[in-house]
C-alpha cells in the first residue's frame, strides 16, 4: 500500500489527476489491511477536491467502516451518500446487513433483508449466504436452513460457499445430524469442502463415518471426470 501511496504522490508530482477507479483502488486496498483512517483521508480529499465518490466508492468505504466495527460512522456515510441522491444497489444493501450482524444487531439485518422484497430488490446468492451466516451465529440454525431451502427454491444456484458457510454453522452449533445430510448434498453436487470446513470436521469426536463419506464422494467424483 505503501507504493500505491508513492505512485499517487508521482502522479501529482507530474500533475497526473488519479481518477476515482485509482482512489477506489487505493481506498479498497487500505481497508483490506485495516487503515481505514488513511482511506477516510483519501475519501474526504476525494468530496473536497474531486474527483467525487460513486456508489464504488460508498461501498468501499461502508464496507471497510462496518467489518471493522465503525457501525455509526458507516450509518453517518450513507446518509451522507443518500443527500447526495446516490441509490444503493443490492451489493451495498448486502453490506449494510453484513453490518448488522457484525454489531449484534439481528433485527435490523432481518428487517433490512425484508425490505429488500418489498422495495422490488432481488437478493443475490451472496446476501443470501451473508443471512444464513448470520443467523446460524446468533444459534438459529431453522430460520438458516429454511432460508437456505428457499434460496434453492427461488431458483439461486447454490454454490461452494453456500455449502461451506451452512455446513460450518452446524458443526458449529453441534448440529452434526444436519450437517452431514449437507455434506452428502454438496458432495452430490460435486462441490468441495474448504479447509476449514474439513478442519471443523478433523475436530469432531466422531467424525470418521462423515470423513470417509465425503472422501468416498469426493474421489467417485474424481473417477467420473
Amino acid at each position: 500500500m505503501d507504493e500505491a501511496k508513492e505512485l499517487l504522490s508521482q502522479m501529482s508530482e507530474k500533475e497526473l489527476t488519479p481518477n476515482t477507479v485509482t482512489y477506489n483502488t487505493l481506498m479498497h486496498g487500505m481497508c483490506q489491511v485495516r487503515r481505514l483512517h488513511e482511506a477516510q483521508k483519501f475519501f474526504k480529499g476525494m468530496c473536497s477536491s474531486g474527483p467525487l465518490p460513486n456508489l464504488m466508492t460508498y461501498s468501499i468505504m461502508l464496507d471497510g467502516l462496518c467489518k471493522h466495527g465503525h457501525l455509526d460512522e458507516a450509518l453517518q456515510l450513507l446518509k451522507a451518500m443518500q443527500e447526495r441522491k446516490i441509490e444503493a444497489d443490492i451489493i451495498l444493501h448486502t453490506i449494510l446487513i453484513e453490518g448488522m450482524f457484525i454489531a449484534g444487531k439481528l433485527e435490523v439485518a432481518k428487517e433490512l433483508f425484508s425490505k429488500l422484497f418489498t422495495d422490488g430488490i432481488q437478493p443475490t446468492v451472496q446476501t443470501y449466504t451473508v443471512m444464513i451466516k448470520g443467523l446460524l451465529k446468533e444459534g438459529l440454525s431453522d430460520e438458516a436452513f429454511k432460508l437456505f431451502r428457499k434460496m434453492e427454491d427461488d431458483g439461486f444456484l447454490l454454490n461452494s460457499c453456500s455449502y461451506n458457510v451452512i455446513i460450518q454453522g452446524f458443526l458449529q452449533n453441534h448440529d452434526s445430524t444436519t450437517a452431514v445430510q449437507l455434506i452428502d448434498e454438496m458432495v452430490g453436487k460435486r462441490f468441495s469442502a474448504d479447509s476449514s470446513t474439513f478442519q471443523m470436521l478433523l475436530d469432531l469426536e466422531s467424525n470418521d463415518e462423515i470423513i470417509s463419506r465425503f472422501l468416498r464422494g469426493s474421489s467417485q467424483h474424481r473417477k467420473m471426470k
